[in-house]
């Protein structure tokens, strides 16, 4: 969610950008590629993630991957 929020950002704060000294060349406007961004968004949680896992497996954590509901106080149910 994160990436998604700084990625939309990036329009307003080129725009701020000329505050400070930036342009765009004459007749040129950024153009927002929706599947690029999604795909740098997918790559970035992948990378995420790889590093969470070696850092709990690391940890001696036991993992479990899936959907998951809490039972009661003491249970936790996945893929149940």
């Amino acid at each position: 969610k994160k990436l998604l929020i700084y990625g939309s950002h990036l329009l307003e704060d080129i725009k701020d950008g000329a505050g400070y000294g930036w342009s765009l060349p004459d007749g040129v406007s950024p153009d927002l590629d929706w599947d690029k961004l999604i795909e740098a968004k997918n790559a970035e949680v992948t990378r995420l993630n790889g590093i969470y896992k070696k850092l709990l497996d690391g940890a001696g954590v036991q993992h479990f991957e899936g959907y998951a509901r809490i039972v009661d106080p003491h249970t936790v149910e996945v893929n149940g």
